[in-house]
């Protein structure tokens, strides 16, 4: 009788989904137009108000828009997990410029990352994101290089914990059954 065969597995595979308004309610919310438009500039221009809602101020936090660059060789697929990471005290926004693409990787929003839990969302150029505060989600992750413009809470005291990876994972960019 022969010993059993040991299979060495790779890396758990999370494939994307659409990144829709239902989908990502349990994270936050999409900064998508609103209902509520008007003209402006001659009538040259619909804004939109009210887009996002940013949860900044808690313990003198303010709203800080920062500019995040991300080189095309620190971004190469296969996209590996390597930790997440939360903010307590605020909210967090991605929106990518230009023809930028990001990844948003989730993992709930208890005491610890859920690694059974994870799902991924390609943000498409004209899209982004708003996380709500404690939510679990993996540092910024782009396809290719990228310019994304990122709002959240700056003060005195840093608000960003972070959980290292336990068991290995990677992020396909095709969703499940293509």
């Amino acid at each position: 009788m022969s010993a059993p065969e040991i299979l060495a597995l790779g890396p758990r595979v999370i494939c994307v989904q659409p990144l829709t308004p239902q989908a990502f309610a349990p994270y936050g919310e999409l900064i998508a137009p609103g209902a509520t438009e008007r003209a402006i500039n001659f009538g040259t221009t619909r804004r939109f108000d009210d887009v996002a809602h940013l949860d900044v101020q808690e313990q003198g936090g303010l709203a800080c828009v920062a500019l995040f660059r991300t080189d095309a060789r620190t971004h190469l697929a296969p996209y590996p997990l390597r930790a997440f990471e939360r903010h307590r005290l605020g909210s967090q926004s991605f929106i990518p410029l230009g023809a930028s693409r990001c990844l948003a990787v989730l993992a709930g929003s208890g005491e610890r990352p859920d690694e059974a839990a994870i799902v991924a969302f390609i943000v498409e150029p004209g899209q982004g994101v708003t996380l709500r505060r404690g939510v679990w989600h993996h540092p910024l992750i782009t396809i290719g290089a990228a310019d994304v413009l990122v709002i959240e809470r700056q003060a005195s005291e840093e608000d960003c914990e972070v959980v290292m990876m336990s068991t290995p994972a990677q992020i396909s960019l095709h969703p499940r059954g293509t």
